[in-house]
């Protein structure tokens, strides 16, 4: 069975989600597979998320001054991991 998004959906900037997640991992004392469990999602995806914080901090910025819970996608994670990929040594 496939999750349906309800029209009210919404989605979060994941810029902000990861700084969200950096957060409570630091003022937890939580390890990513804690904090993973926290969220009921496996410890890769919690690595994919704070990776994100990995992005130079213009791109950061640009990103977190879109605000956050959207109505409608405006980025994607995916997008922004190719991004820090290409910016790579």
């Amino acid at each position: 069975m496939s999750k349906v998004r309800s029209v009210s959906s919404k989605y979060r900037n994941p810029v902000i989600y990861a700084k969200e997640l950096n957060d409570e991992m630091v003022r937890d004392s939580l390890t990513r597979k804690q904090l993973a469990e926290r969220h009921g999602v496996s410890s890769d995806r919690i690595t994919q998320w704070l990776c994100l914080l990995k992005l130079p901090q213009e791109k950061r910025k640009e990103i977190e001054a879109l605000g956050d819970y959207w109505k409608r996608q405006v980025i994607t994670e995916r997008v922004l991991r190719k991004q820090r990929r290409s910016n790579d040594p």
